[in-house]
């Protein structure tokens, strides 16, 4: 885990583009007034000392800036040294001007507020290349410059620690760090005087904190001044890509600095009881890897679909980008949400990564756009851990062997126990373990069971407060598990004001076209785990089309191979959902279903179906195996969909099952729906009050709508039916 300075704004009134311009125009202006009021009460002014003096505050300006910018560059030093000069020359000879004459003219004013327009473009150059230096100081203002080092000695003296030695302090983005010198207390002795010492120091609660350093006689106390894990981070709003290869932030640690984390042979554990901000955290990480060019994303979100479903659901309804861009594929690559696409997914991973070693000459893969890396994440399968052994058996293997070849894992659980994480196989290959609240202390020893007595997870304070363990720093003799807060990005059904909360969708429409394709060679390592018809299996996309209230694909699509696997990503076409290559739409599922409807309701026929005829101009040669796998599943979905039209039919027809005003089961559902009051109920819902099938419930609800009986609420995907009495 790196640290690196942070562009934040430092103090706004001293460092903004327009307001320090401002306020140093309006300081000067003031100064040459309190000179006029004396020249107008008769005082004579030193005219010679104002010139002499201006002359060497230009000099000695000058001077400073080109010592203090010698670091940056000749070209940068000489523009530093240069505008500075400029801009005092320019105050000094507006000072010697009014003092000459008077400031109370109206040429006085304008001669100055010209010179600071003229002057703010370059400030806000000059500013942007001292970035770096803005910020260290930000980082030093936010803290305690100075602390009493003796009082900090006597401090630790009172708390029992002897022996102990303040060396040198150092400010911190948080606060500041003692480095202390130990002769006779341990390092592990003054952790246990911590909460001793803040109640000595007077200081809040979990403000010190002790950090280790490979000497033994050693060690950093931090003083944290700043609340971080308090605060509410906002995930910053920035879309311009990144790459795999080097650390993301994923928020504050709590000296201030930010937290960072490596994903590139990183296998992560993310651990942390309901309400513990755990999903959220899942968001922003899912947020800075589709920024990534060289990444693409695998899910396994055994809730449900609750996570990948925002990340969509741009995709599934159809929406435009910013630039007016239908997106046409999904910005996660793969999504299982089943045991069996779970066990798919997690055999493809492994296939995968067995195939990049196959073909690497030695070594190990750096992610390219062309040849990216690939993170499998995870979410709510302790049950799939438990009673799938094909899941964990491919898992084990992919998470022990993938990660040379550019193969990774994020996984979030709600205990860091064997049964949540798969077994001690998976958790020893976990080389970054983050913690989030719980309600016990006790179920920190499973999370970071090495450093059991440093952690106390029960009293994070705060949704989003966290505990880290980076491995590669504790490898190193590092710290040990520091605190943290992440960002925070808003995954609510709605905003406070009752409108649709759609932030998630908004990230996922700034975002889905920086995603690479899969290579072509990993996609046939991955195909005869069906990875090819992901998106367009009607069966493996129905809990997409449920989750979000929209009824079942009206037309699905078949892929077909374009290129070889020695080639790069396949190109992408306008409108061609790319990662699968050039797709073959199939009929639209509405044709069937019509089909269906005119078909008689006695028993089928065994005979074979004869396939329908194609759509001119297609090509349906014997020989083409996609064209032959597109009939064969679209006559497997007729004759479901003819045998789930006669079974309704009949059921239908059959005597007082139908009424004027609906079916039977109508006025029930209708109760069911009023119940609900001003919430509402969706169409699945309602069929599992009156055990029909959706399809046949959302009908007689649109039918209830269209006779006034029931309101629609349209919400996307949380559109409900309401009662008029709470519409």
């Amino acid at each position: 885990m790196l640290s690196r300075p942070r562009s934040h704004e430092p103090i706004p009134w001293r460092h903004g583009v327009v307001s320090t311009p401002l306020f140093t125009a309006a300081t000067l202006y003031a100064g040459s007034l309190t000179l006029g009021l004396a020249q107008d009460a008769g005082n004579p002014l030193p005219l010679g000392w104002i010139g002499l003096g201006s002359l060497t505050g230009i000099t000695a300006a000058a001077l400073s800036r080109w010592i203090r910018s010698s670091g940056q560059g000749r070209y940068r030093r000489w523009f530093h040294t240069g505008f500075t000069a400029t801009w005092t020359s320019a105050a000094a000879a507006w000072i010697n001007w009014t003092a000459h004459g008077t400031p109370w003219t109206m040429a006085s004013a304008a001669a100055l507020t010209a010179a600071t327009c003229a002057l703010t473009p370059f400030y806000a150059i000059d500013r942007g290349l001292r970035a770096e230096q803005i910020a260290a100081q930000w980082a030093a203002e936010s803290g305690a410059k100075t602390a009493d080092s003796a009082a900090w000695e006597q401090h630790l003296a009172d708390a029992g620690a002897r022996g102990v030695e303040v060396s040198k302090q150092q400010p911190t983005r948080g606060g500041y760090k003692l480095l202390l010198t130990l002769a006779s207390s341990t390092t592990a002795h003054l952790r246990t005087l911590l909460p001793t010492l803040e109640v000595r120091a007077g200081v809040r609660t979990g403000a010190l904190r002790l950090e280790s350093t490979p000497q033994a006689n050693e060690a950093w106390l931090h003083v944290t001044t700043r609340d971080v894990l308090a605060e509410t981070i906002p995930l910053p709003a920035e879309d311009h890509p990144l790459t795999i290869r080097k650390p993301l932030t994923l928020g504050d640690l709590e000296s201030g600095e930010p937290l960072e984390i490596l994903f590139r042979q990183n296998s992560v554990l993310v651990a942390g009881a309901k309400g513990s901000g755990k999903s959220v955290l899942l968001h922003v990480i899912i947020a800075v890897l589709t920024r990534c060019m060289d990444v693409v994303i695998w899910m396994v979100d055994m809730a449900q679909g609750n996570t990948a479903k925002r990340w969509l659901r741009p995709w599934a309804q159809q929406w435009t980008d910013r630039d007016g861009r239908l997106i046409d594929r999904p910005i996660l690559d793969w999504v299982a949400t089943t045991p069996e696409e779970a066990v798919r997914l997690y055999q493809a991973a492994h296939a995968v990564g067995d195939g990049r070693a196959l073909r690497m000459k030695g070594g190990k893969i750096q992610p390219k756009e062309t040849e990216p890396a690939i993170i499998v994440v995870s979410d709510e399968n302790s049950d799939l851990m438990a009673w799938t052994p094909e899941a964990l058996k491919a898992k084990t293997r992919g998470v022990k062997k993938g990660r040379k070849a550019a193969v990774d894992y994020v996984d979030a659980v709600q205990r860091g126990t064997g049964p949540n994480t798969g077994g001690g196989e998976i958790a020893s290959q976990y080389d970054t373990v983050i913690g989030m609240r719980f309600r016990e202390k006790a179920e920190g020893q499973f999370v970071f069971p090495d450093h059991y007595q440093q952690v106390n997870v029960a009293s994070l304070p705060g949704n989003g407060s966290l505990y880290i363990l980076d491995g590669a720093r504790a490898a190193v003799g590092g710290t040990g598990p520091e605190r943290a807060k992440a960002y925070f990005a808003n995954d609510e059904d709605e905003n406070p004001d009752g409108t649709v909360c759609d932030d998630i969708e908004q990230l996922a429409v700034a975002r889905w076209d920086i995603r690479p394709d899969l290579d072509h060679a990993a996609q046939a390592d991955a195909a005869p785990y069906g990875y090819a018809d992901r998106w367009s299996d009607p069966d493996r996309v129905a809990w997409l089309c449920e989750s979000l209230d929209m009824p079942l694909p009206t037309g699905t699509t078949t892929p077909q191979r374009t290129a070889t696997a020695q080639d790069g990503p396949p190109p992408r076409e306008a409108g061609a959902s790319t990662g699968l290559g050039t797709l073959t739409p199939m009929k639209p599922l509405d044709y069937y279903i019509q089909k269906a409807k005119n078909q008689p309701t006695e028993q089928p026929s065994s005979d074979p179906v004869e396939p329908e005829a194609a759509p001119a101009g297609a090509d349906t040669g014997p020989d083409d195996p996609q064209t032959t796998a597109a009939i064969a599943r679209a006559l497997a979905e007729f004759e479901r969909i003819t045998e789930q039209a006669a079974t309704a039919q009949d059921a239908e027809q059959a005597p007082g099952n139908d009424s004027a005003d609906g079916p039977e089961w109508l006025p029930a559902a209708i109760d069911a729906v009023e119940s609900a009051g001003a919430a509402g109920l969706k169409p699945a819902a309602v069929a599992s009050i009156v055990k029909r099938d959706r399809k046949t419930v959302r009908e007689g609800l649109k039918a209830a709508v269209e006779r006034g009986e029931l309101v629609y609420r349209d919400r996307g995907p949380h559109s409900v039916y309401v009662h008029p009495d709470h519409a």
